[in-house]
């Protein structure tokens, strides 16, 4: 923990980019996202790849949820930073492990990535996940290490939903 400490402390310096990092931590920018892959997706006539994307991200969503009520991790605006001014943004409850943008993201670039096999738009979702994963931790809203547990927890959900599909053809 001390390091994720000492990296927030050293990422705080950085803070004028909170207007950016509040933009790809946006609703707005993950909407962009899914509606641009949605509209692809479509227009290959795999809708229903796209729909199930979706629900497995849901599914994260979810597990993520789970592991918080495991973990009970503060978040590092809460309780661990006592020089950072928005300490009251973050309420009492312990969800900090794991960090549920970073999973969600990495889960949806992840299953992205497999089904089109296309490196422009791989490298895209995943510069867009470490992108918002870092927004967390810039926001202090996460410690490293939380959104680097939540970004492995999302690429393992990912790739295990993929072959359960690729397995048993659910689709």
């Amino acid at each position: 923990m001390d390091f994720d400490l000492s990296f927030s402390e050293w990422l705080i310096q950085f803070y004028f980019l909170e207007e950016l990092a509040m933009v790809f931590s946006g609703r707005l920018f993950s909407a962009t996202l899914i509606a641009a892959i949605g509209i692809y997706f479509y227009k290959i006539k795999k809708l229903r790849i796209f729909f199930f994307i979706c629900l497995v991200t849901g599914l994260g969503d979810l597990f993520g949820n789970f592991l918080k009520d495991i973990f009970l991790q503060p978040r590092p605006c809460f309780n661990l930073i006592d020089f950072f001014p928005t300490m009251d943004k973050c309420g009492p409850d312990l969800t900090g492990m794991p960090s549920n943008h970073a999973l969600n993201f990495f889960v949806f670039s992840t299953m992205v990535h497999l089904y089109l096999k296309k490196p422009i738009i791989s490298i895209v979702f995943f510069t867009s996940s470490v992108l918002v994963a870092l927004s967390r931790v810039l926001l202090l809203k996460h410690l490293l290490t939380q959104v680097i547990i939540g970004a492995l927890i999302g690429v393992l959900m990912g790739i295990l939903f993929f072959k359960v599909q690729q397995k048993w053809k659910i689709i």
